[in-house]
């Protein structure tokens, strides 16, 4: 199986056909998935047929395993995961949790990422430094250079954050 990221989850459902509603964890404006984009849910493996933006948080996605309410019903609040490489593509939010295994480096020194607090405001990313571990804002690391097939984010951090 492919590398596979957190992506959100399903929240509920909507109308009558199994058309499920995704909340997720994204940097970023949520966008639709495409046609043919492989969800995995539990042992559950699903197929978009359809997808649209419902608002910056959410998207609505028909898959073709999926038919009726009760179907789609079954799998709310369920945990859905996607390829890594199906949103590390341009114009896709950055799933939050993708940044699990980064390391942030900023003059010349090297900080593991440990943890992912996502929060749709201020997803925070967890370090660790010398003195233990400390927060850094997503959108602080953002403004450096990500380079996902070496999982490191080159920024100048700055002075005394490892403090805080």
């Amino acid at each position: 199986m492919e590398k596979t990221v957190s992506y959100g989850f399903i929240e509920r459902t909507h109308g009558l056909r199994g058309r499920m509603i995704l909340k997720l964890f994204v940097y970023g404006p949520a966008v639709p998935l495409d046609e043919g984009t492989i969800l995995y849910t539990g042992d559950r493996t699903l197929t978009v047929t359809r997808s649209r933006k419902r608002d910056n948080e959410r998207v609505t996605v028909d898959c073709k395993e999926v038919w009726t309410k009760q179907q789609a019903s079954e799998l709310t609040g369920e945990p859905v995961e996607v390829g890594i490489d199906v949103v590390l593509k341009p114009g896709f939010p950055l799933p939050v949790y993708g940044f699990s295994e980064f390391t942030i480096v900023s003059r010349g020194e090297k900080f593991p990422v440990e943890e992912v607090e996502y929060n749709s405001s201020n997803p925070q990313l967890i370090v660790r430094g010398v003195g233990g571990l400390f927060p850094v804002p997503l959108v602080l690391a953002l403004t450096g250079q990500v380079d996902s097939a070496e999982r490191t984010i080159v920024v100048d951090l700055p002075e005394g954050l490892e403090e805080i």
